[in-house]
């Protein structure tokens, strides 16, 4: 139990790291639309995270349609969460865009966990 909450750590850590830089790189030198940049890194982000979540932290033995199905429907719900926390911290409080997407990472890292660990990557017996 705990292996695998640390593993999903050290991968939301990385995926934190690819997104996040993605995001940066996208409103510094790409365009400054941070909704552009957002659904550029989470696309990224998404490929990343499975590959790691699936084969890593919750050591399925095979990529099955299910859980990819599955997998994207949290990321999904993810991107939403997201796009509502960016559009209230850029939009009608003013945060800085990189600020404002590192505050909504906290929250959207909770949605993600609970998602992938009690739909996504469920233990097929129990779901």
């Amino acid at each position: 139990m705990y292996t695998q909450t640390y593993r999903f750590i050290i991968v939301g850590i990385l995926n934190t790291i690819v997104g996040f830089g993605v995001y940066a790189i996208y409103l510094h030198f790409i365009n400054n639309n941070y909704l552009q940049a957002l659904i550029t890194s989470h696309i990224i982000g998404v490929a990343h995270s499975y590959i790691w979540n699936n084969k890593w932290t919750f050591t399925m033995n095979k990529i099955s349609f299910k859980s990819i199905v599955r997998f994207i429907s949290v990321y999904a719900i993810t991107f939403f969460v997201n796009l509502l926390l960016l559009s209230l911290f850029i939009d009608r409080i003013g945060t800085n865009k990189l600020i404002g997407q590192g505050l909504a990472l906290f929250i959207t890292t909770l949605v993600s966990y609970t998602g992938h660990k009690y739909w996504s990557f469920a233990n097929p017996k129990k779901s």
